[in-house]
């Protein structure tokens, strides 16, 4: 059974996104500098983005991704950890 993770991020460019897919194994879906999904044998993630409104701000916004992550639930924990460490990391 597959099952389905979501997850909402700002803050990060989307070339980088692309490169944490690439550094966790996956082929990304779309071209390297078109992609927008990457896939292995035990899972896969798609994303959108959209610019969104800096609370309190007169116009400001930053682009906010959402990711799809797809796979049997031990992986999608796993896959989910390990991106997180990377976009927590932001590149640095």
């Amino acid at each position: 059974m597959s099952d389905r993770l979501e997850l909402s991020l700002r803050g990060l460019p989307e070339w980088l996104i692309r490169e944490y897919f690439k550094e966790m194994g996956a082929q990304l879906v779309g071209g390297d500098e078109d992609a927008t999904g990457a896939t292995t044998e035990d899972w896969s993630v798609s994303w959108t983005h959209q610019r969104v409104k800096i609370l309190g701000s007169s116009g400001i916004g930053l682009t906010q991704f959402d990711l799809v992550f797809r796979g049997e639930p031990e992986v999608l924990r796993d896959v989910h950890d390990r991106f997180m460490k990377k976009a927590q990391r932001g590149g640095g």
